[in-house]
């Protein structure tokens, strides 16, 4: 009986015994088949695992939302702030420009009442006329 790749009257390392040993060892396991207990804790690992994977989904999705909604209202925040602005910036020329028709509207009226003492002394009055 030879070999291959061994000439006759060679002799076999130690280690190739045993590695030989141990994939006959693990042949014989495999065809024993494993314990119950053993089959039955790795399905409840497995369950656990499942279980737990679906409520880390969960938990991933809930912080996704929450994420959003954070940025959301940041945009929000900051969409607030240009429109505050723009209404402040708006309203303060609006306030100058009542300002300035209020002015006006006093300068005709100062002018006018000026204008009818002046007619006032130049027109004689009713009682005069008579």
């Amino acid at each position: 009986m030879t070999l291959v790749g061994l000439r006759k009257g060679a002799r076999v390392s130690h280690t190739g015994v045993v590695v030989a040993a141990v994939m006959l060892l693990a042949g014989c396991r495999a065809a024993c088949g494993e314990p119950r207990a053993l089959v039955e804790a790795r399905a409840r690992w497995n369950a656990e695992r499942r279980a737990l994977d679906e409520r880390l989904d969960a938990l991933e999705e809930r912080l996704l939302a929450d994420q959003a909604r954070v940025r959301f209202w940041g945009e929000m925040r900051e969409r607030h702030g240009n429109v505050a602005a723009v209404a402040c910036s708006s309203l303060a020329h609006h306030a100058e420009s009542v300002a300035a028709y209020e002015e006006q509207q006093r300068a005709k009226m100062s002018e006018l009442t000026r204008r009818s003492r002046v007619a006032a002394r130049f027109v004689p009055a009713a009682d005069a006329i008579r």
